[in-house]
């Protein structure tokens, strides 16, 4: 009773929600409200689908839904009536989804159960071989020398030889104290074996001449040309002013004069003649005094007298493969003529050897091992070490790091096969980045060099 409905003709409020004796309480199921949203979504009706899409209201009709409601008069208000619209139900299934998927046990569908997802098993790990090394491949008689404008070593063609006979190489490398560098210059000399090289302080350029070409033969033939290589490419200076009938002997820079000196004998072994490199021709000089004749010499400057010194084999013209039986005098340039300096007690240079200079001392490398020149007058050879090769390898002496060079060479014990190792000198040889010899071609015998031979191995000095 209140002072709107002194008789209480209102009714009475509703029952609590919980009160299981109120006519549609908890007791009624179908009345419930999580019931009757359950069928809802379920599109729940036992008439089937025509029902429900029936049943289903339009976009703008409001889904009644009574909830907690209790019997009252026709003329009752019902004040508990919420309006459901499709919009409620469809947020709320969205929702519902979101957050059983975020658990990760949404159920796409009644009855479908997908397969739980296989990961494939890891690709064994491929391992590729190595890369090869990067070096100037096996070979002998490759001209090398010390570039103090790129503080490196420059080492170009060589010989190799196989069942197609003598092959002589064509190739440009740089060592920088530590690894080869492969150059590839827009211009470059033919293949040459047995080629001098040496640094004119002048010009500060490095000049190629002499060696022998390959023939379609297989056998080599001497050629004239001489080349300049001025850092990044070779350039062609044709006979530069020597005479076919001259053949070079010996290159090397005199460092007290800043001259680069290269020495020739006449077909015939006849004469000895002095030339420097006059920035694109060999110039012929007219020295007092020279040396004998000799198509086997080497020439190195001595930091210890500061001259340049001359070193004639004592097989003089013969051929290299001989046994040396007698002394032979060392030779002195002075700048403008020859003189004798003194004459080597025990001659080791016989056979197959090399000449350079080292940082305090003239080295000579031959099959019997590694001699260092005292110097001046009363000067004489002193064994420091055993050699890295037989001979025909290639040396320098490399300023920048202050060590010799030397690459390539034969083999004492694989019947005379080139070699593809680098070996440094510092007080002794320390072979660096040894790897595995490339496979030996098939050796063949090289004719015997003669004075009069076109198709010659003679063995030069190679200087820095």
């Amino acid at each position: 009773m209140s002072d709107r409905d002194p008789a209480g003709t209102e009714g009475e409020p509703p029952p609590h929600r919980n009160d299981r004796s109120a006519s549609r309480g908890l007791d009624d199921a179908a009345r419930h409200p999580a019931e009757r949203l359950r069928r809802a979504l379920a599109g729940g009706s036992a008439d089937g689908e025509a029902q429900q899409a029936a049943a289903w209201p339009g976009p703008e009709e409001d889904l009644e839904l009574e909830m907690l409601t209790v019997a009252a008069p026709p003329s009752s208000r019902a004040p508990w009536r919420r309006g459901i619209t499709r919009r409620t139900v469809v947020t709320g299934v969205t929702l519902a989804a979101l957050v059983a998927a975020a658990a990760g046990t949404l159920v796409l569908s009644p009855g479908t159960r997908h397969p739980a997802a296989t990961v494939a098993p890891t690709a064994p790990l491929i391992v590729l071989p190595p890369a090869p090394p990067n070096r100037p491949s096996a070979r002998d008689d490759a001209a090398m020398a010390y570039d103090p404008a790129a503080g490196s070593v420059l080492l170009f063609g060589g010989l190799v030889i196989g069942s197609q006979g003598l092959n002589a190489l064509d190739d440009t490398w740089s060592w920088s104290g530590t690894r080869w560098t492969e150059l590839h210059p827009s211009a470059s000399p033919p293949g040459l074996s047995g080629a001098l090289l040496g640094y004119d302080p002048a010009t500060g350029s490095l000049v190629l001449t002499g060696g022998d070409v390959s023939t379609p033969e297989g056998q080599l033939e001497e050629t004239d040309t001489t080349w300049v290589w001025n850092g990044s490419t070779w350039s062609a200076e044709a006979a530069a002013g020597i005479p076919r009938s001259q053949r070079p002997t010996a290159i090397a820079t005199d460092s007290a004069t800043g001259q680069l000196i290269l020495t020739t004998t006449g077909a015939g072994c006849e004469g000895f003649d002095t030339w420097e490199w006059g920035s694109s021709t060999w110039v012929l000089l007219h020295p007092t005094t020279s040396p004998p004749a000799t198509f086997d010499a080497g020439l190195v400057f001595d930091p210890r007298t500061d001259r340049l010194d001359l070193f004639p084999s004592a097989t003089g013209c013969s051929g290299v493969d001989e046994t040396a039986s007698t002394t032979s005098p060392v030779w002195s340039w002075d700048g403008s003529t020859w003189s004798t300096a003194t004459t080597q007690p025990d001659t080791v240079l016989s056979g197959s050897w090399e000449l350079t200079s080292s940082s305090n001392a003239a080295l000579v490398v031959t099959a019997g091992g590694t001699y260092e020149w005292s110097g001046g007058v009363g000067g004489e050879w002193s064994q420091v070490s055993t050699s890295p090769t037989t001979g025909d390898a290639a040396v320098a002496y490399d300023a920048a790091d202050d060590q010799v060079v030397l690459f390539g060479g034969t083999c004492s014990s694989c019947d005379g096969t080139a070699l593809p190792t680098t070996w440094t000198w510092a007080g002794s040889w320390t072979a660096r980045a040894v790897t595995a010899s490339t496979p030996a071609p098939e050796r063949i015998t090289r004719p015997k060099p003669t004075p009069s031979s076109s198709a010659t191995a003679t063995r030069k000095a190679v200087t820095r």
